[in-house]
């Protein structure tokens, strides 16, 4: 159904991607392997965590299909703010039945938000 190496996933603008219900079950069904394609690390501004900052992204990882860059920091998805490992934990387990996914960036200074509709 996808072309190309993005297998899953389709861009369909710079800031809307679709991608099947297949990836999104590969990817939290495999969440230490994912966990390895980059490196994510708290981020903070004036001294309170706003978010995680992703380095190291692998090439064909899901991160780099999905659009994300090296350097840009997750803030929200889905609105909930992304300011500890545990609030990560929860919405992980509130996306496992979302249709759309919702994340809001910030990148080189910039906010971004990055729309996601699952399919099928």
């Amino acid at each position: 159904k996808s072309s190309g190496g993005g297998k899953g996933v389709t861009k369909v603008s710079d800031t809307e991607y679709s991608i099947e219900r297949e990836e999104v079950d590969r990817v939290l069904g495999n969440l230490s392997s994912v966990a390895t394609k980059a490196r994510i690390v708290p981020s903070f501004k004036n001294g309170k965590p706003n978010g995680f900052k992703l380095f190291s992204i692998k090439p064909g990882s899901i991160y780099s299909k999905i659009g994300l860059q090296n350097g840009d920091v997750v803030q929200r998805i889905n609105g909930y703010e992304m300011n500890s490992p545990d609030k990560a934990l929860e919405i992980y387990q509130k996306l496992q039945d979302s249709s759309s996914i919702t994340v809001d960036i910030q990148r080189r200074g910039r906010s971004m938000t990055l729309n996601y509709t699952i399919g099928r």
